[in-house]
């Protein structure tokens, strides 16, 4: 065995020195050509090695045969040494090989000699021998100085083999008292592993159950990390577990959360998955009835049956069917976050051995990372809810201050519109007083103050989107309100949606505002409009309707009594359960984002329900939506709706001293002349601060203030209250083009002030100061 190691030890060696002696011949043949070239002047270098003459030719061919035969010498010395064949020389017979080496090295320097005279004719043998030139002679030195290397080399391997035999002496003696000692301890270690090998088998299936757990182990954690949806990570997990993991039937269980002690199982898989008198669905023991899943869910610490067919006295009815199965053992595991239970991991074997120490210990190191990674996903899902209804509140918050914006527009236009039409009412008023009515231009007079009218509701209509308007309770027909809006609802509907309007011509009187009611049939005419994406058909109905205490109590908020009914139905798509649960919410939208503000809905609650009624809805989903508005019925004494314009003879004034601040040219001009000729001596300021010297120079003679409510350096009523510290018993009317806060319509009405919205005629002017003078 020995010899065959220093065998194969040295092989590379000699590989080497073969290939070491061709790339030296190789080396010598380009030397050679330069020195020819350099030394010898004789062609060039290209034609000195690939064409020499034949003398260099054949003297490098000796010189590389003597390089060849003296390495294939060295290597035969070297095998035949190896394999005995030849007795190692001993003392001077040592050195035989590196004479050989001196010799062929002598042969060499004299055979370059001979040709240096002959072939080149450069001096004589004796001189070309001991004085060659410096090339030629380092050449020379080159080459002989490897061929005494390669004899060293030969020499060094005759040495080593000497060396080599006696240390194999050694070793062989040593080796053979080595045998003989490992022979009776290899007699004590047989006896040893053959007490062993249970114990080994035993391991090995121990290693088997530990490396199968592992697997699904790390199996489960790669699937755990990956998870993205909570039902595909418990299918997945519920899947390897029983696919790598060998166990027949595996499940997921939660704890419903209405504080039962049911325990729903959420996923299972297995051979065996579909029978579910084997899953316990409950974290209670029955009497006699050992439960282990529950077990797990209550104390928090795996619950495992080792053998179901010996422990089946105590577990009874399901361990009975899981043993008919083939099952052998039950192993539960709870799942926890933040050290309270939330479910288990329950799984059936086949092999009452399934479940050792060591495979428990990393399927409970699965259920902490199943929980772990539930607990994230959930975490994860409900920070998605979170940011999708922050973005869903940003885009209804920047809908909401769009509306708020286009409201403060609606409202600025509003008021310089209102003040364009009050200077035409009044001077239509105006006109018509001094024309008299058998004047043939009254009658056009009079259509100037009727389309005015018109035009100021137009504008009111319009404001209903800014939904700031002061409110006023009249005794209305709510037939008129509908017929008033059904032109707008035409243009804001579209021509793909047919309108129809069923009115009841007896159709009872209401106590409400004009302006929100027109704004609740707005809102819901345009929620229609909506739904009705390919067109469709929208029905406004109003009807009288008298509720006994069956019928209110089918209906949320309802009560029994007479009421006036306007419904507002559409062919749309109707809405789902779900959806009519939330309609009424600020905010709720299904529109989707940046398509509605969400608050449509609520404000027609709200309007309806300070009208001391309430809504019904009727919707399914494909079959349209019905709302229905129940509002009180009033008797007619109640405060009417006034549109008469005449008889304003007894509102004429009897020389009542009235200080105007108006700060539109038109309006204060036309005003203060229709004052006049209705017998008031009329004072007039622009400002508050010139008002209120007016008033400090005349505060005597002045009855009532007529006031707008927004001036340009403060509003009318701060203006009013330093007035009235002058002159406690004075009067006061406000005015405004205004419908938003600016109006400060809530400030009126707490006070208790009179307040003339703008735009107003003559007639409604003299009423309301003749009103408030005789108060």
């Amino acid at each position: 065995m020995f010899k065959a190691i220093a065998r194969k030890k040295h092989t590379p060696l000699t590989v080497n020195m073969l290939w070491l002696n061709v790339v030296f011949s190789l080396f010598y043949w380009i030397m050679e050509s330069l020195r020819d070239v350099i030394v010898f002047e004789k062609g060039t270098i290209s034609a000195r090695i690939f064409n020499p003459d034949p003398m260099s030719f054949w003297m490098r061919m000796l010189v590389i045969f003597i390089f060849i035969l003296f390495s294939i010498y060295s290597n035969s010395l070297r095998e035949k040494i190896e394999a005995k064949k030849v007795k190692v020389p001993r003392g001077a017979e040592a050195y035989g090989i590196v004479w050989t080496g001196a010799g062929f090295a002598a042969v060499y320097w004299f055979l370059e000699a001979f040709r240096d005279v002959f072939v080149f004719q450069k001096g004589s043998i004796l001189v070309r021998l001991i004085l060659p030139d410096a090339m030629g002679f380092w050449m020379r030195i080159l080459v002989v100085f490897i061929l005494m290397l390669f004899s060293v080399y030969a020499q060094n391997l005759i040495n080593r083999r000497r060396k080599i035999e006696e240390g194999l002496r050694e070793t062989q003696e040593r080796l053979e008292k080595q045998v003989e000692e490992r022979t009776s301890e290899l007699l004590i270690t047989n006896d040893q592993l053959v007490r062993q090998i249970g114990e080994r088998e035993k391991a090995e299936l121990d290693l088997r159950l530990a490396n199968r757990a592992l697997q699904t182990l790390s199996a489960c954690n790669e699937i755990v990390i990956r998870a993205g949806e909570e039902t595909n990570l418990l299918k997945k997990i519920c899947q390897t577990l029983a696919d790598m993991g060998g166990y027949p039937l595996v499940w997921v269980s939660t704890i419903e959360k209405n504080g039962s002690s049911e325990i729903r199982p959420v996923t299972q898989c297995g051979s065996k998955s579909r029978d579910s008198g084997l899953i316990q669905q409950t974290t209670e023991d029955h009497t006699d009835e050992r439960n282990p899943v529950g077990q797990a869910v209550r104390s928090g610490n795996a619950s495992m049956v080792k053998y179901l067919s010996k422990d089946g006295n105590a577990c009874k009815s399901w361990a009975v069917e899981a043993v008919n199965h083939g099952y052998a053992s039950l192993l539960s595991l709870p799942l926890k976050s933040d050290g309270e239970v939330f479910g288990a991991l329950s799984m059936y074997a086949i092999d009452s051995n399934a479940f050792d120490m060591e495979e428990l210990a990393l399927l409970e190191k699965l259920a902490d990372n199943l929980a772990f990674a539930i607990t994230v996903v959930r975490t994860r899902n409900q920070c998605d809810r979170a940011e999708y209804e922050k973005e869903k509140m940003q885009a209804q918050l920047l809908q909401s201050h769009k509306m708020e914006a286009i409201g403060i527009l609606a409202g600025g236009v509003a008021h310089d519109f209102n003040n364009l039409l009050t200077a035409i009412q009044v001077s239509a008023d105006l006109a018509m007083m001094e024309v008299g009515e058998t004047s043939s231009v009254y009658k056009t007079l009079k259509e100037i103050h009727l389309v005015s009218t018109h035009a100021a509701d137009l504008a009111r209509q319009l404001l209903l989107f800014s939904r700031k308007h002061p409110m006023e309770y009249l005794t209305l027909n709510l037939n008129g309100t509908i017929q008033n809006i059904h032109k707008m609802l035409k243009r804001l509907i579209g021509e793909d949606i047919r309108i129809e309007i069923l009115t009841d011509p007896d159709l009872s009187l209401v106590l409400a505002d004009r302006g929100t009611m027109e704004q609740v049939i707005m809102n819901l005419a345009v929620n229609a409009r909506d739904a009705m994406t390919k067109g469709g058909k929208l029905t406004i109905e109003t009807r009288n309707v008298t509720l006994d205490e069956q019928e209110a109590s089918k209906m949320s908020d309802a009560r029994p009594g007479p009421f006036v009914r306007i419904s507002v139905s559409d062919t749309g798509a109707g809405m789902s359960k779900d959806i009519l649960e939330h309609i009424f919410e600020p905010f709720f939208s299904t529109k989707g984002i940046g398509k509605g503000t969400g608050l449509g809905l609520s404000v027609v609650y709200g309007i309806v329900k300070q009208h001391d009624g309430w809504i019904h809805v009727n919707s399914h989903t494909g079959h349209g939506s019905a709302f229905h508005i129940y509002l009180p019925v009033v008797q007619p004494e109640s405060k009417m709706e006034s549109t008469d314009d005449g008889g304003m003879t007894a509102f004429l004034g009897n020389g009542e001293r009235i200080l105007m601040i108006e700060d539109d040219e038109r309006v204060r001009q036309f005003a203060e002349k229709g004052l006049a000729h209705s017998g008031y001596k009329v004072v007039h300021a622009f400002t508050a601060d010139q008002a209120i010297t007016l008033f400090s120079r005349e505060k005597s003679e002045i009855d009532l203030v007529f006031s707008d409510v927004v001036l340009p350096d403060r509003s009318g009523i701060e203006l009013f209250e330093e007035l009235i510290r002058i002159k406690p018993e004075l009067k006061v009317v406000f005015t405004s083009g205004y419908t938003d806060h600016k109006a400060q319509w809530p400030l009126i009405q707490e006070r208790g002030f009179r307040y003339l919205q703008k735009p107003y005629g003559l007639a409604d002017l003299l009423k309301t100061i003749r009103s408030t003078l005789n108060a």
